[in-house]
């Protein structure tokens, strides 16, 4: 794995601390506000009509965020700086991405072995927020954030604003045709599997 020359997945969440949390359940809403037909998008019909039962007419676990300072304590939603964003549907915490030259700067980029080896030591080593776990997050875990409603980038920015739209990696993994593939999302929501020499955020 050290010959992949991918950078790490992404601006705002680079990192993810599970943090002895429980998990507080199941997976966000997807986001998605508009109704489609075959070919364009549409008013979401009512019961009944073609096309009902479309997933922006349902609304499953909202989406909320609670912003954390740089000793995991929440702070309020009109707080203008924050290191960490907590998920309050899933209880995960997500490394907050800066615009400062930091370990935190959305611009930095590492090849897989430095994801782990530089950033997540790095975090792990200082105990960043108080906790000791940081990682990646699965494929799974990542896409619970991408907002489906939102675009360039797919994601809530009132709590993630220094997020670039681009391809992200997750610590996911399966067997291909060519070996070992990663797997990475894109913050339109879409995930594929890559292998190297691609680069993603």
């Amino acid at each position: 794995m050290a010959t992949l020359t991918k950078t790490l997945f992404f601006v705002m969440f680079t990192a993810l601390c599970l943090c002895g949390m429980s998990f507080a359940g199941g997976l966000a809403d997807t986001g998605q506000t508009k109704c489609y037909n075959d070919t364009a998008e549409i008013a979401c019909p009512a019961p009944g009509q073609d096309f009902y039962g479309q997933d922006a007419q349902y609304s499953t676990n909202p989406r909320s965020y609670t912003k954390l300072d740089a000793s995991g304590n929440a702070l309020s939603d009109s707080a203008t700086s924050w290191a960490m964003v907590r998920d309050n549907v899933t209880g995960l915490i997500w490394e907050m991405k800066t615009d400062d030259g930091s370990v935190h700067d959305k611009d930095n980029s590492y090849n897989w072995d430095d994801a782990q080896n530089v950033l997540i030591a790095e975090l792990n080593s200082v105990n960043f927020g108080g906790y000791s776990d940081w990682r990646l997050p699965t494929i799974k875990e990542l896409a619970s954030i991408v907002n489906l409603g939102k675009s360039s980038p797919s994601i809530d920015i009132d709590y993630f604003p220094n997020t670039i739209s681009s391809l992200y990696w997750s610590a996911t993994s399966h067997a291909g045709t060519d070996g070992i593939l990663l797997r990475q999302i894109s913050l339109s929501g879409n995930i594929r599997s890559a292998s190297p020499p691609i680069t993603a955020r």
